[in-house]
C-alpha cells in the first residue's frame, strides 16, 4: 500500500538557515506536529527512495539539514511531555525550543545546569551538534541528555539510554542526524539557580601562563580577544544565593546591543578596514563599564542574537589551547581584514558520546565569529588550518570545511558509530552532501 503523503507538507518550497549561508529546494517540506507526523514523513520517503533530513531553526552554520529529498521541519513539534520533580528530569519533543524549556523549568522551580549562548536552538539541534556552554567540570549540553527516542529508517521508534540500549545510545546523542529523528528526549535537570556575572580584563599572556587554572578560576570561566589587542576580556559566572539584580535586564540588553554594534562595525568595515577599531572600542553613552551582577540562571549564559554572523569552532584538548590561541591570535592580528567579533575560548569536561567533540577528553572550544561578507571568508580558512594543527575537533553545527579524511583519525568511536550507521540506514536515507563529506557514505547510499 501506497504511503501517504505527510499532513501539513509542501512541495518544492525553498528552505534557508538562520544566517542565510545554507539553503535547498527540498522535494517536499513536512511540518511535524507529533511524532506519527515523523513516521509518516520516514516511511514516505522510505518507499519513494528519497533522503530526509530534519531541521529546526536553522542556526547550523553548514548545510548539515539541506536535503532534495524530504526535509522534516520540527520546529512545531514542541512541549514539554513530562516533568518528574523527584528526579529530577525532564522529557521534551526534539522541535522544543532551549528558551521554552527553561521558561517551563522555571516555573517548576527546576533549571539546566549549564548551556550555550544560543535560546533559539531547538533541544533535537543542540544535541545532535554538540552544543556547549563553558565550565571545566561541565560536559557539553549533551552530558545532561538521560534518554532519548529516535525514529529510524524503517519507521521504527526505538528507545534508548544508559541502560537501555546503551551502544545505540553513545552513538545518537550527537550523530548529527545519521541515525534517524530525535522524537524526544529526557534531560537532567537541577533546582532552579541564579548566577554571578562577572566581567573583567587581563594580559592574555596571564592567562595562557596557566591556562588550566584560569579555566578552573569559576564554575563557568570564558575568555575573549580581539585581534588588535593582547588584553583579553574575561567572563565568570558563579552560582550565588543573591537575588537578581536590579540591572540585570539592562545588562542582558546591553549584550544585545553589543551585538549590534558589531554588525554595524562589519558594515562600515567594508568601505574602512580602520573603522572596525574605532568603532568597537568607542565609549558609548550609558556605558556601565564591565559588568558584574546576579541574573537567573539561564538568562546568564544565554542573551538574544539579532544579527547574522557566520562562526566556525574547534574542540582542542585543553592541553594544546595555549599554543593555539597564541597561533590564531596572530594570524588574526596579522590578517588584512578586522572581524569586530572576539575570538572567545571556553572549556569543558570530556564526555564519551562517540561523536562529541569533546569525546575522552578536557577540552578547550576555540571560535571565532565574523560578518557575512566574502572576504572574512578567507580568515575562517586561516583560522581554520590552524586549528587543525593541535588536534581540532570541528563543531559539527558551525562553519567549517573538515573532511571524513581530516576527522575520522581524531574519534576513537569512529568505527563504532559507523557500524550502528551502517545496521540503522544501510541505504542512506538520512545522508546528504554535507554528510557524505564530514562521514562518508553509508553502505547502499541514495
Amino acid at each position: 500500500m501506497s504511503q501517504r503523503i505527510p499532513g501539513r507538507s509542501r512541495a518544492m518550497t525553498r528552505w534557508r538557515n538562520w544566517a542565510g549561508s545554507a539553503e535547498c529546494v527540498p522535494h517536499r517540506l513536512v511540518h511535524a506536529t507529533d511524532e506519527g507526523d515523523i513516521v509518516d514523513a520516514v516511511r514516505y520517503a522510505a518507499q519513494r527512495g528519497l533522503t530526509l533530513r530534519a531541521a529546526g531553526t536553522g542556526h547550523s552554520f553548514n548545510p548539515i539539514a539541506t536535503t532534495t529529498g524530504v526535509l522534516l521541519d520540527l520546529t512545531g513539534y514542541t512541549g514539554v511531555v513530562a516533568l518528574d520533580p523527584a528526579a529530577p528530569s525532564v522529557t521534551v519533543r526534539g522541535g522544543t525550543l532551549l528558551r521554552e524549556l527553561n521558561w517551563a523549568l522555571d516555573k517548576a522551580g527546576l533549571a539546566l545546569s549549564n548551556m550555550g549562548t544560543l535560546e533559539e536552538q531547538t533541544i533535537a539541534g543542540a544535541i545532535s551538534t554538540g552544543n556547549h556552554g563553558s565550565g571545566l567540570h561541565h560536559r557539553p549540553f549533551s552530558g545532561q541528555v538521560l534518554a532519548l527516542t529516535l525514529v529510524t529508517a524503517d519507521g521504527t521508534v526505538r528507545e534508548c539510554g544508559p541502560e537501555k540500549d546503551p551502544e545505540l545510545f553513545r552513538a545518537a546523542v550527537t550523530s548529527l542526524g545519521a541515525l534517524g529523528v530525535i522524537s524526544t528526549v529526557t534531560l537532567r535537570c537541577v533546582p532552579k539557580f541564579n548566577l554571578r556575572v562577572t566581567e573583567g580584563s587581563q594580559p592574555l599572556e596571564s592567562i595562557l601562563e596557566d591556562i588550566e587554572a584560569y579555566a578552573g578560576s569559576a564554575e563557568h570561566a570564558t575568555f575573549s580577544l580581539k585581534g588588535w589587542s593582547d588584553n583579553a576580556s574575561t567572563l565568570k559566572l558563579e552560582p550565588s544565593d543573591e537575588p537578581v539584580s536590579a540591572d540585570a535586564a539592562q545588562r542582558r540588553r546591553a549584550n544585545t546591543l553589543g551585538e549590534v554594534r558589531c554588525a554595524t562595525a562589519g558594515l562600515v568595515g567594508r568601505i574602512d578596514q580602520r573603522a572596525v577599531q574605532r568603532i568597537m572600542t568607542a565609549q558609548l553613552g550609558g556605558d556601565a563599564g564591565p559588568a558584574d551582577y546576579v541574573d537567573v540562571s539561564y538568562n546568564a549564559f544565554t542573551f538574544p542574537q539579532p544579527v547574522k554572523f557566520l562562526s566556525l569552532e574547534y574542540a582542542l584538548p585543553l592541553t594544546r589551547a595555549t599554543d593555539a590561541v597564541r597561533y590564531v591570535h596572530e594570524d588574526v592580528k596579522g590578517f588584512g581584514l578586522r572581524t569586530p567579533y572576539s575570538i572567545t575560548v571556553r572549556f569543558g569536561a570530556g564526555d564519551d558520546y562517540l561523536l562529541s567533540p569533546a569525546q575522552g577528553r578536557t577540552t578547550a572550544y576555540v571560535n571565532i565569529t565574523v560578518p557575512r561578507t566574502v572576504g572574512y571568508t578567507e580568515l575562517l580558512r586561516v583560522f581554520e588550518a590552524a586549528l587543525r594543527e593541535h588536534e581540532g575537533r570541528p563543531h559539527w553545527g558551525k562553519a567549517h570545511t573538515a573532511t571524513e579524511e581530516t576527522v575520522a583519525g581524531l574519534y576513537p568511536g569512529w568505527k563504532a558509530f559507523q557500524d550502528i550507521r551502517a545496521e540503522l540506514d544501510p541505504d542512506g536515507m538520512f545522508t546528504s552532501d554535507y554528510l557524505r563529506r564530514v562521514l562518508g557514505g553509508t553502505r547502499h547510499a541514495r
